[in-house]
């Protein structure tokens, strides 16, 4: 999937955050049980994106939020961001809305 800063993204139902030892972690449960092959640890940006993933907002309002939040160069925020959503859409945590 082509990923463009237009696109809006939600997080899929069964996603648990948990803060573990100072590490913020994402922890799929299905059926139950907590897939551990696809457990995400977050750093501090990674972290804010998945709060601002709502489904409402776009990528490129989430990209505007860290640029105000956070010491970034423009260039570095869009590739990274979309190379994390990417990440994210191959895990099965987040789905693209309309």
């Amino acid at each position: 999937m082509d990923i463009h800063l237009h696109m809006k993204f939600k997080k899929m139902e069964g996603i648990v955050t948990r803060n573990i030892a100072g590490e913020v972690l994402l922890v799929p449960i299905f059926d139950r049980l907590a897939d551990i092959q696809r457990i995400f640890n977050l750093g501090s940006v990674a972290e804010y994106i998945w709060k601002e993933l709502d489904g409402q907002k776009s990528l490129y309002g989430i990209r505007d939020k860290i640029l105000e939040e956070f010491d970034a160069e423009k260039e570095n925020v869009d590739l990274d961001l979309m190379e994390f959503i990417a990440q994210l859409i191959d895990a099965g945590l987040v789905v693209e809305t309309t």
